[in-house]
């Protein structure tokens, strides 16, 4: 530091305590315990808000990016560990506590056995069935606290948005040892009337132990039993329990699961009425598109004089007809004139028309033609086939070309 007869600035002050504060190990990252008081969410996100216990207090702060995990909504009043640094703002020297993380008193078990049991059922498979919400219910099932602002919250949403809805009331614990008992009784209750046609299972905001009672096991199960849908609405949008993950939907508030379980009646209405007035107007477009059908119809040639055009297509018919006959007749002359070539052919092929000219057949014994003089032997019966008959022969000499040219030569 500077020498003792030197001035510090004030500036210099707070910076030179501030870098001590933050080079100090054990400050860097602290946890400590203590009750909220003056909490204030500023529009930008961050927290402000101080920590008391019985004998002191320090200020505390908490920026948005680290606001942004909680899973409850903190208020005066609530036990909390905090945990962080701590600094000096140079700018006015304020002594204060920048928390990165906060979680209610207590909370380290119960966010424990809700680890836990969250591990149980997804293995079990209880967080994987969805179901489907029916669009229209005939009527909605509630379970929640009948004196709570959720029970008003839900049926002041679905009053407005439905105003004829259906709705079945089973008053239950929210909160406390003996609420998952009654929470389970409500809801086997409702699906024993089998009147809703869905259900509506939650409460509104509060500490991580008010919502405790739906991070209980009976109650998961009994979710999963039910038989009708069930949309859970615990808390607020940064609360979830067990009861979210094994519902069929989840809502972000009690307000938004009146929502998601029924319809604007208006919209529907509205909705009718538009495709109504489409249908009318599909409707009307038919029935005028099929009368300028028929009064084209009605005016044609067809219809105004049927006789006009029976006629046009008799004598199209007649000459049709005449052209097939003429057709028909050209193609008989040509294959008679082919078939009498064809005769003509055959009959100069007909070995009857040979014999006829004086020719003669000669077979031997065994019916077979003798070609060829030099194949008979003297003596041999021979039979001779002429147009009108045959004649049994008897071979008493053989001349053959051959024979009868030696003989010339010799000569």
């Amino acid at each position: 530091m500077a020498s003792t007869d030197a001035a510090l600035t004030v500036a210099q002050l707070n910076n030179y305590a501030k870098s001590l504060l933050e080079n100090d190990v054990r400050l860097r990252s602290v946890r400590v315990r203590g009750e909220l008081t003056g909490f204030k969410r500023h529009s930008s996100g961050h927290l402000y808000f101080s920590l008391k216990d019985e004998s002191a207090l320090i200020r505390c702060v908490m920026f948005r990016s680290s606001a942004v995990s909680l899973r409850f909504s903190p208020q005066d009043g609530m036990k909390v560990v905090l945990s962080g640094s701590v600094t000096i703002y140079a700018k006015d020297g304020q002594y204060q506590f920048y928390a990165n993380t906060m979680r209610q008193e207590g909370e380290g078990d119960l966010y424990q056995q809700f680890l836990e049991l969250q591990k149980k059922l997804e293995a079990e498979g209880l967080f994987a069935r969805k179901r489907s919400i029916p669009f229209l219910p005939a009527c909605v099932g509630v379970v929640t606290s009948e004196t709570g602002a959720a029970l008003h919250d839900i049926v002041t949403v679905i009053r407005r948005r439905f105003p004829s809805m259906n709705i079945l009331f089973a008053p239950a614990q929210v909160q406390g040892a003996s609420a998952p008992e009654t929470i389970i009784d409500a809801i086997r209750l409702l699906n024993e009337t089998k009147k809703p046609g869905v259900l509506i299972v939650g409460r509104g905001g509060g500490s991580y132990e008010d919502l405790s009672c739906f991070n209980d096991e009976g109650v998961a199960r009994a979710i999963y039993a039910s038989e009708i849908p069930v949309i859970s609405a615990v808390g607020h949008e940064v609360d979830f329990t067990i009861a979210d993950f094994v519902s069929d939907l989840r809502a972000p508030t009690p307000s938004a699961a009146a929502e998601l379980a029924v319809p604007v009646l208006a919209d529907l209405l509205y909705d009718i009425d538009a495709k109504r007035e489409r249908l009318d107007d599909i409707v009307g477009n038919a029935v005028d598109s099929a009368k300028k059908h028929i009064e084209l119809l009605s005016s044609s040639a067809a219809l105004a004089k049927p006789a006009v055009l029976i006629d046009k297509k008799r004598a199209s018919l007649n000459r049709a007809a005449d052209a097939l006959k003429t057709s028909m007749d050209a193609a008989m002359a040509a294959g008679h004139a082919r078939l009498g070539a064809l005769t003509e052919r055959l009959g100069a092929l007909d070995p009857l028309s040979v014999l006829r000219r004086g020719y003669a057949i000669v077979t031997d014994e065994e019916n077979r033609p003798v070609m060829s003089a030099a194949g008979v032997n003297e003596g041999q019966r021979l039979n001779i086939s002429l147009a009108d008959g045959s004649i049994a022969a008897k071979a008493e000499r053989i001349e053959t070309k051959e024979n009868t040219e030696t003989q010339n030569a010799e000569e």
